[in-house]
């Protein structure tokens, strides 16, 4: 498969075996024809907490919904709506919900071997998290691996300059990078995405492809997507999923903005990271 829509009708959670309050609804997995990523939604009920565990991956999250807190080796921070952070592969981790309980976006790279029947996980019995939180702040030199989105984050919409591109054919968007190297990511990406609203004269994601795989959680607004040469219609709640090599673009259909929360595994290259079919072919044809 080169791609894939998940409706948010089609969400389904199901209760972690072991644990107590904490369920997971799968996204984006092997079973999707995903070959690098394992994206998922989480729920903690108020008061849960995930086992204290290990991992052979590396886990990325946002905070969607409630509150509580992240602890991710010798480190504890509070948890709310926009906070996000990365677990480094072998690192203790856990989480707990507040009063409210928590739920989270999470993603996972790479895959774990689907030979190993731990799924990637060692429990990380001889950790104690720390009891101190701290509020992540990205200008605190103790707030490694987390930091806090808000809304005052978002600015000036324009033309597309990240890593791997800059150049003309993705217009009218702001891009606030959460999860990246900066922050202790090597396998992967994780950032949030803003389209300005229908507008017949804007110029938004032209058709392309990557090297890399991505998916894109919608939070707000909706839009028309092609994906290899598919027409689909898309809203909030939504998930979408390419392939390596797999085309697609995006413009909004809502009066609001249209904003995602995207992450890309392998994490892509410094160069050649988007690939127009159109400007091939007008090469091939001069």
């Amino acid at each position: 498969m080169s791609f894939q829509v998940v409706r948010k009708s089609d969400q389904r959670f199901v209760a972690v075996e072991g644990t107590t309050g904490f369920s997971v609804a799968p996204l984006i997995g092997a079973d999707d024809g995903s070959v690098h990523m394992d994206l998922a939604i989480c729920t903690l009920a108020a008061g849960a907490s995930t086992p204290a565990q290990r991992h052979a991956f590396e886990e990325s999250w946002f905070v969607l919904d409630g509150a509580g807190t992240s602890s991710v080796s010798h480190l504890t921070f509070a948890s709310q709506y926009g906070s996000f952070g990365i677990t480094p592969v072998a690192a203790p981790e856990r989480k707990t919900a507040g009063a409210e309980g928590m739920t989270w976006l999470r993603m996972r790279a790479p895959q774990a071997q689907a030979a190993d029947p731990n799924h990637g996980h060692a429990p990380a019995d001889d950790w104690i998290a720390s009891d101190i939180v701290l509020t992540p702040d990205e200008t605190d030199p103790r707030s490694q691996w987390a930091g806090q989105w808000n809304e005052g984050d978002m600015g000036p919409r324009g033309p597309l300059s990240m890593p791997g591109y800059h150049g003309p054919n993705i217009k009218s968007i702001f891009i606030r990078m959460l999860v990246d190297q900066l922050l202790g990511a090597h396998q992967h990406t994780h950032f949030m995405v803003e389209f300005g609203p229908k507008d017949p004269n804007a110029q938004y994601a032209s058709e392309h492809y990557h090297p890399f795989e991505e998916a894109y959680f919608l939070l707000n607004g909706s839009a028309h997507g092609v994906l290899d040469g598919e027409d689909v219609e898309i809203s909030a709640g939504d998930t979408v999923w390419t392939g390596v090599g797999a085309t697609h673009g995006f413009y909004t259909t809502s009066e609001e903005p249209l904003r995602w929360l995207e992450v890309q595994t392998p994490a892509p290259p410094s160069q050649n990271a988007f690939y127009f079919p159109y400007e091939w072919k007008q090469l091939s044809e001069r």
